[in-house]
């Protein structure tokens, strides 16, 4: 097929299993902290801080992993962040002390702002224009039930002679994942899937094209990039809120049950979130596969349209389920709330990401995935 590589099967499967391992280690904290705090005796401000701090070490982090993906081989800077770097994560499981699993738990962060741009960039040059939303909905797909794994695998080591186990075992699990990336994503010249350039650029002259500092600068006076990321922060700030506050708000304004119940007569918080976050995964895939569909058939205009959809359609919905929630039955809400999910996920896949690197340089693309999602 043309722009599609032989490979890109299985490259998109390593990657995604890469997203997968990832998305189940970012839930790592969450779920093992009451367990931290019996055991070390803190206090939840100290693992706000600490979350915190390993927030900010993956955000800043993420410039130099896309700049380092753009200037060598994006499977061997994986294999070296995802990798390598999954032995930072079986320490988190062996540290005797609080201040230790702090310290080390900050510095793992480091490692997690690798995975993204590189990703970003190699499913460029795998996928055609047309195409590229679908590939980048099956990683995001793949991401959110990791996402899920990760919770209810974790829940099973979420006591106090087990839990090191959590972290050692999702260490083990992305020193694994480096592996199979480093044997099965397949590297193409960089901008092999534009039609421009096939057959052009070789991997004999590829080097003449990569990246340098002043690259980075240039990337951030393409308009496009202003327009992913002010709705980045319009578009996003909203639903990442509501997935912070989502149970919280169940649990104490509606009354639903703290745990995955089926017999709660009010109904039961993690069952609906567990619908959102499901409803959320497909949404992304399925809005990459409308989003190409719309750029068959209007390459200047589909992804926009169906990303402003996605983004109107959502702001009713949400207002319906704040205002009118509290007198729906359990099972309306659960049904709206799973639609709601459903309807809200396109603009990335569908549109923002597309449109990037359409107009994004082949040698750019990982920088400006990470400087966007720095900015964000």
């Amino acid at each position: 097929m043309k722009g599609e590589h032989k490979k890109s099967g299985r490259t998109l499967f390593a990657l995604g299993l890469g997203n997968l391992v990832d998305s189940g280690e970012s839930q790592s904290m969450g779920v093992l902290t009451p367990i931290i705090v019996q055991i070390f005796g803190v206090n939840l401000a100290l693992i706000g801080l600490m979350e915190t701090l390993r927030s900010i070490t993956q955000t800043v982090s993420a410039p130099f992993w896309g700049y380092a993906s753009d200037k060598w081989s994006r499977k061997k800077v994986l294999f070296f962040g995802t990798g390598i770097w999954g032995i930072w994560t079986i320490l988190v499981g062996l540290m005797p002390s609080f201040t230790g699993l702090m310290i080390i738990r900050i510095i793992s962060g480091l490692g997690l702002g690798c995975l993204m741009p590189a990703t970003f960039s190699l499913l460029g040059d795998h996928f055609s224009q047309d195409k590229r939303g679908r590939a980048l909905g099956m990683i995001s797909l793949i991401g959110l039930l990791g996402t899920v794994i990760g919770v209810i695998a974790l829940g099973f080591v979420a006591t106090a002679d087990l839990w090191k186990w959590g972290f050692i075992g999702l260490g083990i699990a992305s020193i694994l994942t480096g592996f199979v990336i480093l044997l099965f994503v397949e590297e193409p010249t960089r901008g092999s899937s534009e039609p421009e350039l096939q057959g052009i650029i070789t991997k004999a002259d590829e080097g003449r094209y990569k990246i340098n500092v002043k690259d980075m600068i240039e990337t951030l006076k393409i308009p496009t990039i202003w327009a992913a990321i002010i709705q980045g922060v319009t578009g996003s700030m909203p639903w990442v809120v509501m997935g912070v506050f989502l149970i919280n708000w169940m649990v104490n304004e509606l009354g639903f049950a703290n745990s995955i119940s089926l017999t709660d007569p009010k109904g039961s918080a993690p069952i609906v979130f567990a619908f959102v976050v499901i409803g959320a995964a497909i949404s992304n895939f399925v809005g990459g596969i409308i989003g190409d569909y719309a750029e068959k058939k209007n390459p200047k205009y589909g992804r926009t349209i169906i990303g402003q959809f996605s983004v109107f359609v959502g702001v009713p919905l949400m207002f319906v389920l704040i205002k009118y929630g509290p007198q729906m039955s359990f099972g309306l809400f659960l049904s709206w709330a799973f639609m709601t999910a459903l309807l809200v996920g396109w603009p990335g896949t569908g549109a923002k990401q597309p449109m990037m690197q359409a107009v994004v340089p082949p040698e750019r693309r990982s920088s400006a995935y990470s400087m966007v999602n720095l900015i964000e």
